[in-house]
């Protein structure tokens, strides 16, 4: 979905804004036009979904990040931070991205609720982290675009437990498949260098030859482990070091650094 061209603020409007006129309300529609009109500042088009997420909760603070759910740790890149609250800043905030508890949001399409962060058995191993920026209670979502995860949102409490309402839950999940996720993808595909990388990770096909050919393995010797002809494995290679810009097989290898694990 908009990956062929920079779609224009008109395209944006029609899709995300004018076909949801009649099913959305008027704050969330006004806050997406928002986002819209800050398509080309990938920071200020996550920074408007964060503290609209944040105010319409009542939280005390809203994140987000760009990941995987193969990186080895994650942190959020933005966060909204309530003035009423005034909640511990999470500068340097850093959590294992393959702790069972962030899985389960890389894994599950809808919110997942974590309450009681202070006792909560589901979060051992990764309590302290989130002790240290006063995280009483929160509520975590995967960020989808066209089908591949680019991230995480999660919004939070730090001066008392909440147990999130079903309300609450299906606001994010709409919020953030519907708007926040896309919008966001979107953003960064088009106006953020460093982060464009991460949108044109190979198929998995073409990870096993470029793991193999890590290796030092040839496409003579990648073709029989992967039983393929030599013409697919160089086709594979050649699409993949395209999508990531690579001038050769070295950068290829390089940029896949983080998916060949």
């Amino acid at each position: 979905m908009f990956r062929e061209e920079p779609p224009s603020t008109k395209t944006l409007k029609k899709f995300f804004i004018d076909r949801n006129k009649e099913i959305e309300c008027a704050g969330m529609l006004d806050c997406v036009a928002h986002m819209i009109i800050s398509i080309e500042s990938p920071q200020d088009t996550v920074k408007i979904a964060l503290e609209f997420m944040g105010r319409t909760l009542a939280t005390c603070r809203a994140d987000a990040g760009f990941a995987t759910p193969t990186d080895r740790e994650y942190s959020p890149l933005s966060a909204y931070s309530s003035s009423a609250s005034k909640p511990p800043t999470m500068d340097d905030f850093v959590i294992s991205n393959q702790h069972d508890s962030m899985q389960r949001v890389w894994q599950q399409s809808t919110p997942v609720k974590y309450e009681d962060v202070n006792n909560n058995p589901l979060l051992e191993g990764v309590r302290e982290p989130l002790v240290k920026i006063d995280c009483k209670s929160m509520m975590m979502q995967r960020l989808v675009w066209d089908g591949e995860p680019i991230g995480i949102s999660c919004v939070d409490h730090t001066t008392h437990n909440h147990a999130w309402s079903d309300e609450e839950v299906a606001f994010m999940d709409q919020f953030c498949n519907s708007f926040f996720a896309p919008l966001a993808g979107i953003s960064n595909y088009w106006h953020n260098p460093s982060l464009h990388q991460m949108f044109k990770k190979p198929s998995e096909s073409e990870l096993a030859a470029i793991r193999l050919a890590a290796q030092g393995l040839s496409y003579k010797q990648i073709a029989s482990k992967l039983n393929k002809s030599v013409r697919t494995i160089d086709n594979q290679l050649q699409n993949a070091r395209q999508r990531l810009n690579a001038s050769n097989q070295i950068e290829l290898i390089k940029k896949c650094a983080p998916w060949l694990g």
